[in-house]
């Protein structure tokens, strides 16, 4: 009777053994492809202009994801692969550029429009206007309209 189980455990052991195996060879590879993909989340399609290369369907974009894929083979740091594509299609093939020169004043002038327009909703709702004061005709419409209240309905004056 004990053949069955130790065959039974024996298998279920070599099943366990084979996932863990299976599941650290694809976390194991996947750390080279999950850099690729980031290095491709951040590089601008030539064609899409866009959309990332990660994300591009175009034939230029297959080859930049194959590129990227031979640098990292090659054993190359994400600074120098994003520098060889910098130098190769200028600065724009950078989805998200630092903030340095042009791009710094393009940052600074839309926070300074969207200060500007905030400021000057808030001012503008929350001012009330000054009070006007009430002119002689105004004064006369309000005593004639209640003298004839009063003569409508006569209030009696208690002692």
């Amino acid at each position: 009777m004990r053949r069955p189980s130790i065959r039974w455990g024996s298998g279920l052991l070599l099943v366990v053994l084979l996932a863990v195996a299976v599941i650290g060879v694809a976390v194991g590879g996947g750390r080279a492809t999950d850099r690729a993909y980031e290095l491709e989340q951040r590089l601008r399609c030539p064609v899409c202009k866009s959309v990332s290369i990660a994300d591009s369907p175009s034939d230029t974009a297959q080859a930049m994801r194959q590129v990227v894929r031979d640098q990292i083979a090659a054993g190359r740091t994400d600074d120098q692969i994003i520098d060889h594509f910098r130098a190769r299609y200028g600065g724009w093939v950078l989805l998200d550029p630092p903030m340095s020169g042009s791009t710094l004043a393009l940052w600074i002038v839309s926070l300074v429009v969207v200060a500007s327009g905030t400021t000057w909703f808030v001012l503008r709702w929350t001012r009330r206007p000054e009070p006007r004061e009430p002119s002689t005709e105004d004064r006369e419409m309000v005593a004639a309209a209640l003298e004839e209240i009063r003569m409508r309905d006569p209030i009696e004056e208690q002692p």
